[in-house]
């Protein structure tokens, strides 16, 4: 209460200004840098206004302002300057190149905007154009390797794919821990549909998905690349704090293209991408089938005899992938008048990529619309649009897609021929259809995974100043979607043959409002050198997400695609509603402009949790202190800042997580009983406690800059889902609190400016981090939590226990002996396995991550290059696993060799100082069972690193006039994931073996069937005319 008292005595304080108005007149002038050449795209504000106006090609500016009134000049990499309007004439700037950008304007929390040397807390951003030149469809995807401590994971190679983005590492051990999505101040949507919402997912059902073998996209990839001008990532809960709950992950904060002065008309560019595999999976063709009747195979294992000589083989593998070709086409209409009193931006935007994979295909379209008018004054409006429709089909993956499939399809069979004359499945063993592997071909032909989207994102806003203190500004979004989801299990095929057929249909009609207010208050004075300025706000924010689905099963037609085809159908409804009511304020302080103290406080109510409890205030304060403007004798070297913050972020459970809800059962005859999900009333909101300490730095004017941050933060009382109680209570899962996690790790960012001649620059930056995770405790001391999804293959999944990392696999792996000795049967003189989850060290955390990127200049010639790196981090190779113990893997060529397993016999001396070496002789061609029941963990491949060449993009202006009528003209070459050095033996590192629909750690770093990111080079034209 004592903050929130402070916060209207600070207001009150303020709005004790009154305002002054003057006749106005039209300010021309021209912004230039120290060497006399106009700077384009400089910022001229009115100094307590909404006016303002940036600079065209030739640094000319035109505004209005009233003659005593000040003119604010801004632009990156410069200090900032300021002139009062004179009685007439002209006003012309130069601005001063500044070291360590520490002037330069940046975006915080909220929309708001400051300068770099007054954040207390650690930020980075990337440039739209930076973004939009990786030619990748998700923007996400673009940030690997470009911003310290975020790492992002796809889930595949295939177009659509979704990408999960975790900010300095997992902290929830069954939420979400991906980042809130801002763009133009207000949040949007970036769900991925999770498979709970289908009516085969429905609790009891046995034809669930559970987030296995299916994915979508998430809905962040509805924003087109290109109309992105900037993206901050707001890292720690310092940063975020003001967004409240939903950004106890951080936040990444967009900007949209607006129209600006002397830059308008039409702009066009595209791109064509031509895509291969970077990988292919390989399997041993030695051996044969372990058995067959008559011409069929009784079974897809591999341990019989070798392949008679002269054996025709067919590379079913190479014949499978395609060369996908890949166009897209961006248009826009921009323009702005002289005084940027009105500007406008019109973008159409269209996407059409094809996969490597048969079949898989993204098409996209996006329009949007941006503008902002000066109305008056003291008011300024703000509306943007954006529209977005794409139809995505994906393949299915895991056991159920048609990588596992072509890797287990016999070599001396011609994949390709899929089908009977009849137009049927054909088969190739004498086993029931459900237990025969689907052909691949028959597989991505015949299964269907198809996603279509509809997106309507609006953005009013308004910012009235009529006073000279301060300003106040409203926005009011609407993000709405319809997504229809068709899920195809052909009657024929391994997924549907048990129920004749299986269709799942759902629409997920989406609709979230959000409605914040500031106001802002302008500096202060309160002394000479002590200043202090802030803002207030509210907001509102209602979600609301309603699936109907339908599941359809015994297919009438086998052919026909329609839930009127099934004999059976079930249906689902799933009802999300949250609704969000939030205070929050800021002050901040600035003495003699070198050092600064930002205090904020933010109070939510929310519905998930109980009334009595849905209440909570958390509060952050952050420092800055620039050391070399304190003493300026040290400019003389170098300039300085060093800069601290703490926070304390709240965060809520998801809908319906305390109440029981009743659902129909068979089991009561036609009626209701209790659902799955027990109650839990005394739940309560979970609380995490952050700091961070770091320095920015900056030496040789600003040619060498470091930023060096470290971090720490602990989540207590922290909500676990899903936790199995008593069948004795009538319930089987619960939602807890009770768990406890901390991650710390160090951030570094280094840039620098190696070379620069008249014709020549080069200019690169390096971002390092070394994160960790750790659980701390559980609820009512469980030895392990999970999430059940990520139980997708085998007895591995994402368990944690207390004292292990946050990214652990737990599983049945290999019992030892105190000294760390494998047991060993004495009977098979095979290891011996445990009966219950363990967890043997098993860690995907690397060790720590890096990019580097590379801007070389020359004339007219561009060069950039991205370098992803990462050292450690362990990767569970599912998909070998899987061929091992069908004896395809080539790693069991040698299985005629006989070996003895180094270890001791489990013979009850085990323990004691002189356990019985095991000397058992196994030879695995007549003993099978050596591979058909090896423990996942031989396959968990430990400390996997790589280095892979990202992007590479080369760019060539040309002349003026080259192009009749075009202006700006660029042709350029840009290669995506174009070499990858790993010691990981699997297809590609980068895997999820879920959807980003799942949450805690989720699948990442667990590898079955899934297709690698394919490599590309793209070929494209940028003009505006």
């Amino acid at each position: 209460m004592t903050m929130r008292r402070w916060f209207a005595a600070l207001l009150v304080a303020l709005l004790t200004a009154v305002p002054a108005f003057a006749q106005q007149r039209t300010v021309t002038g021209q912004v230039t840098n120290e060497a006399g050449l106009p700077i384009e795209g400089a910022q001229i504000g009115v100094q307590g206004t909404t006016v303002g106006t940036t600079t065209a090609q030739d640094g000319k500016y035109t505004v209005r302002a009233a003659p005593g009134q000040v003119l604010i000049f801004r632009m990156i990499g410069h200090a900032p300057e300021q002139r009062q309007v004179p009685a007439d004439g002209p006003v012309n700037i130069t601005l001063r190149a500044v070291a360590a950008n520490l002037n330069a304007a940046v975006v915080t929390a909220l929309g708001q905007t400051t300068t770099q040397r007054v954040l207390g807390t650690a930020q980075q951003t990337v440039q739209g154009a930076e973004i939009a030149q990786t030619q990748r469809e998700n923007f996400i995807n673009a940030l690997q390797g470009r911003v310290a401590g975020v790492e992002v994971t796809s889930t595949s190679g295939v177009p659509g794919a979704s990408t999960s983005i975790v900010i300095r590492g997992v902290s929830s051990i069954s939420s979400s821990n991906q980042p809130l999505m801002i763009v133009d101040g207000l949040p949007i949507d970036n769900k991925t549909l999770n498979t709970t919402s289908l009516a085969s997912d429905a609790p009891g059902s046995l034809t669930a998905f559970s987030n296995r073998g299916v994915d979508f996209t998430n809905r962040a990839a509805d924003i087109n690349p290109d109309d992105i001008e900037s993206l901050t990532v707001l890292k720690g809960p310092e940063a975020s704090a003001l967004y409240g709950i939903d950004a106890a992950n951080g936040a990444i904060v967009i900007t949209t293209k607006r129209g600006k002065p002397g830059i308008g008309g039409f702009e066009y560019n595209n791109s064509f991408r031509i895509e291969s595999t970077n990988s292919r999976p390989s399997v041993q063709h030695v051996y044969g089938p372990t058995s067959l009747t008559g011409a069929a195979l009784t079974s897809f294992q591999y341990f019989g005899a070798p392949y008679a000589s002269g054996t025709t083989f067919y590379d079913n593998v190479d014949g499978f992938f395609k060369t996908a070709l890949t166009q897209k086409h961006n248009m826009s209409f921009s323009g702005a008048a002289q005084d940027n009193r009105i500007n406008y931006r019109m973008a159409f935007a269209s996407t059409k990529q094809n996969g490597v994979v048969p079949n898989a295909a993204l098409t996209q379209y996006n329009l949007t619309g941006a503008s902002q008018y000066q109305a008056t004054d003291w008011l300024r409006t703000d509306l943007t649009f954006t529209y977005t429709n794409s139809d995505n089909t994906q393949s299915f993956k895991g056991d159920a897609g048609p990588l596992i499939g072509l890797l287990l399809w016999p070599a001396t069979d011609n994949a390709k021929d899929f089908l009977t004359a009849a137009g049927t499945r054909r088969r190739l063993t004498a086993a029931a259809a459900s237990g025969e592997i689907d052909n691949p071909y028959f597989n991505v032909n015949k299964n269907l995974n198809n996603a279509k989207t509809n997106r309507t994102i609006v953005n009013v806003g308004a910012t009235l100043s009529p006073w000279s203190w301060g300003s106040l500004k409203s926005n009011i979004g609407v993000d709405g979607y319809t997504q229809g989801s068709t899920l195809l299990r052909h009657p024929e095929s391994v997924l549907g043959f048990t129920n004749n057929g299986i269709l799942d249909y759902s629409t997920d009609v989406v609709r979230n409002m959000n409605l914040q207010t500031v106001l802002n208050i302008n500096p202060v004075t309160i002394h000479r050198d002590f200043t202090v300025s802030g803002f207030i706000g509210n907001a509102v924010s209602d979600n609301r997400s309603d699936v109907q689905s339908i599941e359809a099963l015994n297919f009438l037609d086998p052919n026909f695609i329609s839930t009127n085809n099934g004999a059976t159908r079930s249906t689902l409804t799933t009802l999300r509603q949250r609704r969000l009511v939030s205070l929050f304020g800021s002050a901040s302080f600035d003495y003699k402009r070198y050092l600064f103290l930002n205090v904020t406080g933010r109070n939510d109510w929310t519905s998930t949790i109980p009334i009595e409890r849905n209440s909570f205030f958390y509060p952050s304060v952050s420092g800055s202190f620039i050391f070399s403007d304190a003493f300026p004798k040290i400019q003389k070297y170098m300039s300085g800042k060093v800069r601290a913050a703490f926070a304390q972020v709240g965060r809520d459970a998801r809908p319906y997580a305390y109440r029981p809800s009743l659902q129909n059962k068979t089991t009561t005859f036609g009626g209701y009983g209790y659902d799955f999900w027990g109650p839990n009333l005394a739940l309560k909101p979970e609380f995490a406690k952050s700091y961070e300490f770091g320095t920015e730095l900056s030496f040789l004017d600003d040619r060498l800059g470091v930023d060096i941050t470290y971090f720490k933060k602990r989540t207590e009382d922290q909500i676990v889902n899903d936790i199995r109680g008593s069948y004795g209570t009538g319930y089987i899962l619960f939602n807890l609190n009770g768990a406890s996690t901390e991650n710390r790790g160090w951030e570094v960012m280094l840039r620098g400016t190696p070379l620069i001649r008249r014709d020549f620059s080069w200019d690169v930056s390096v971002n390092f981090a070394s994160l960790r995770g750790k659980v701390l405790a559980l609820p009512n001391a469980l030895p392990e939590s999970y999430v059940s999804d990520t139980w997708l293959y085998g007895n591995v999944r994402n368990g944690v226990m207390p004292g292990h990392s946050t990214m652990s696999l737990t599983g049945l792996y290999y019992l030892r002996n105190t000294k760390g000795d494998l047991l060993i049967d004495p009977a098979t003189g095979l290891p011996v396995r445990s009966a219950s989850f363990i967890d043997a060290g098993y860690d995907r955390q690397p060790d720590w991550t890096a990019g580097v990127t590379n801007t070389l200049r020359w004339k007219r010639w561009q060069l950039s290059f991205l370098v992803d790196l990462r050292k450690g981090g362990d990767i569970f190779n599912a998909t070998e696993h899987y061929l091992t113990t069908r004896g395809l893997a080539t790693s069991t060529l040698d299985r005629e060799t006989p070996r003895v397993i180094k270890g001791v016999l489990r013979d009850g001396k085990e323990n004691t100082a002189t356990p019985t070496q095991n000397t058992i002789v196994v030879v695995p061609a007549t003993q099978t069972s050596y591979y058909t029941n090896m423990s996942e963990e031989l396959f968990i491949q430990k400390n996997i690193n790589w280095l892979r060449l990202r992007d590479v993009t080369v760019r060539y202006s040309l002349p003026d006039n080259f192009l009749p009528g075009a202006r700006n003209a660029s042709v350029f070459v840009t290669m995506t994931d174009a070499y990858l050095k790993t010691n990981y033996t699997g297809l590609d590192p980068i895997v999820n073996g879920n959807s980003a629909a799942v949450a805690g750690s989720s699948g990442a770093g667990i590898d079955f069937g899934n297709f690698p990111v394919p490599r590309g080079i793209n070929f494209g034209i940028k003009m505006g005319f």
